[in-house]
């Protein structure tokens, strides 16, 4: 048996650092041997024992020793961890694609078409059935319009939170139409499943970003400080877009129902119909919940305040609407959504 002596490193604590000993073989035979011959044979077998456990548990720390270890010091910061993976990964484009997006017209973004699941079966019930619904490609405002654009073509600004930065708010559907015949052709609402497809930029969380809410991304009651804000100072989504979620809401091109009527699932229009329009998105003073991207509200064409009584019973009946919009183009190959006449008031 060798005579190696086992020491405890000052810089680690074991339990071993509390023993103060410095085990080697020949401590055993020595305590034994300094018994006298009228001891208990008992107790001299029970301190072999006991003696012989310390000395294997100090050669296993000896052992332990004689790995290699990662240098630790206790006077040294941790390093740094490595960043963490970015959240929003923007859409890869084919080579062909990318060719189509050079013709976006300007401050709009290419969407390219796919099929995804609409809807959401957990949520409230109007978000039900979740369904698939297959799109062609489009173009999309990358911002909500700006006062600045909605007063250059109307010549007024009807936005409670005046500053050209901001969004323009205070439209009803068919004040967004007369905007829209002013365009040439070069603005329509989304549809429903477009606003949809477009907001969830390609992933199947609640937000573009994830799950849970992130005041980095958007603009909602916790962090607007009850006013909208210029469009695009919060990150983009996969395609681009910004405040895509909160801020101001949005108008859409379809009939609100109840409940989706899941028909025909090649760029859906929603019903031919209606009463109300749908609206998207959240706004400034909207809870996370409302940001969420399948979640539907309603309002009449004409109005602008928001006299909404939500699924739980609950009257809404607030001054301001913070309602805005986007425009949104069809692709030339798609057809002609985007020089059909828009519809008028009645």
């Amino acid at each position: 048996m060798s005579n190696r002596y086992v020491s405890v490193s000052p810089t680690r604590k074991r339990a071993d650092d509390y023993l103060f000993l410095q085990i080697n073989p020949g401590m055993v035979l020595s305590a034994i041997s300094l018994m006298s011959p009228e001891s208990n044979k008992s107790m001299r077998f029970l301190v072999y024992v006991v003696l012989s456990l310390l000395l294997i548990s100090a050669q296993a720390c000896s052992k332990s020793e004689d790995k290699p270890k990662d240098p630790v010091s206790i006077s040294e910061p941790a390093p740094e961890p490595a960043p963490d993976t970015p959240r929003v990964v923007s859409v890869k484009l084919s080579p062909e694609d990318l060719e189509k997006a050079k013709l976006a017209p300007e401050g709009m973004a290419f969407i390219k078409g796919g099929c995804f699941i609409m809807g959401n079966d957990y949520a409230q019930e109007d978000e039900k059935p979740e369904h698939e619904v297959c799109l062609d490609d489009f173009f999309m405002d990358k911002h909500e319009v700006t006062q600045a654009r909605w007063e250059k073509a109307m010549g007024s600004n009807p936005s409670r939170f005046i500053n050209p930065a901001h969004p323009v708010e205070q439209v009803n559907y068919y004040d967004v139409q007369k905007f829209a015949q002013k365009s040439g052709g070069e603005c329509r609402l989304p549809t429903e499943a477009e606003w949809e497809y477009a907001a969830r930029g390609g992933v199947d969380s609640r937000y573009y970003w994830g799950n849970m809410m992130d005041e980095t991304y958007a603009w909602f009651a916790d962090n607007s400080a009850n006013t909208t804000h210029p469009v695009g100072e919060k990150p983009a989504n996969q395609y681009g877009l910004y405040d895509m979620l909160g801020n101001v809401w949005e108008w859409t091109e379809d009939w609100y129902e109840p409940y989706y009527q899941v028909g025909e699932n090649k760029n859906p229009r929603g019903p031919e119909t209606g009463e109300y329009k749908v609206i998207r998105g959240g706004a400034l003073d909207s809870s996370a919940g409302a940001l969420r991207a399948t979640n539907r509200i309603w309002l009449h064409p004409k109005n602008r305040v928001f006299p909404k009584v939500t699924t739980y019973g609950q009257a809404v009946g607030e001054i301001y609407n913070y309602i805005g919009f986007r425009c949104a183009k069809s692709f030339p190959e798609n057809g002609s959504a985007s020089s059909e006449s828009p519809p008028s008031e009645k």
